[in-house]
């Protein structure tokens, strides 16, 4: 399991400032790293089941740490059991369902910046524990005043951004 359910463990892309010249090295050097890893475990025959699984939990790591684009790259691979050895298969699938939640502060922030009010004055009552998150974005219980319970929604922040750049 990556994170518990419900932890704040912050993601580095998320609060990064980020330059296209230093979002292009922070890439370059995880591709470099990850194909050295390779190599290197070629080149010394220690490509067992135990040191493909250590592989494969350092590089989902790192695409966590990489942020969405490359999280949901490694959601896409954690289907391709056909290319991919099942030790890879294994981690990346941790990708589909277990992304840690940001916090709970930048949601409100999100929710009230969206629909331009306070969250207690949208709803009657908002779960504070995330119910789900994943690499886009969270969601969240809550309860409308007329009773109806629903779920909220919420992008992560900075994802334009971060995508924009990845883009580039």
């Amino acid at each position: 399991m990556l994170t518990k359910r419900g932890s704040s463990k912050s993601l580095r892309w998320q609060h990064s400032r980020y330059s296209p010249l230093g979002r292009q090295w922070e890439v370059s050097l995880f591709t470099f790293q990850f194909l050295l890893f390779i190599l290197w475990d070629k080149f010394l025959r220690k490509n067992s089941s135990k040191q493909r699984q250590k592989r494969a939990k350092w590089l989902v790591k790192n695409l966590l740490q990489l942020g969405p684009t490359f999280i949901k790259i490694g959601q896409s691979l954690s289907t391709r059991a056909d290319l991919i050895p099942l030790e890879y298969i294994q981690e990346l699938s941790q990708l589909q369902d277990n992304v840690p939640p940001f916090s709970t502060d930048e949601a409100i922030a999100v929710i009230e910046g969206e629909l331009g009010k306070p969250v207690y004055d949208l709803f009657d009552d908002f779960e504070i524990e995330p119910l789900a998150s994943a690499s886009l974005g969270q969601v969240h219980r809550a309860k409308l005043y007329t009773g109806k319970e629903v779920v909220v929604k919420v992008q992560r922040p900075g994802l334009e951004k971060i995508f924009n750049l990845d883009f580039e």
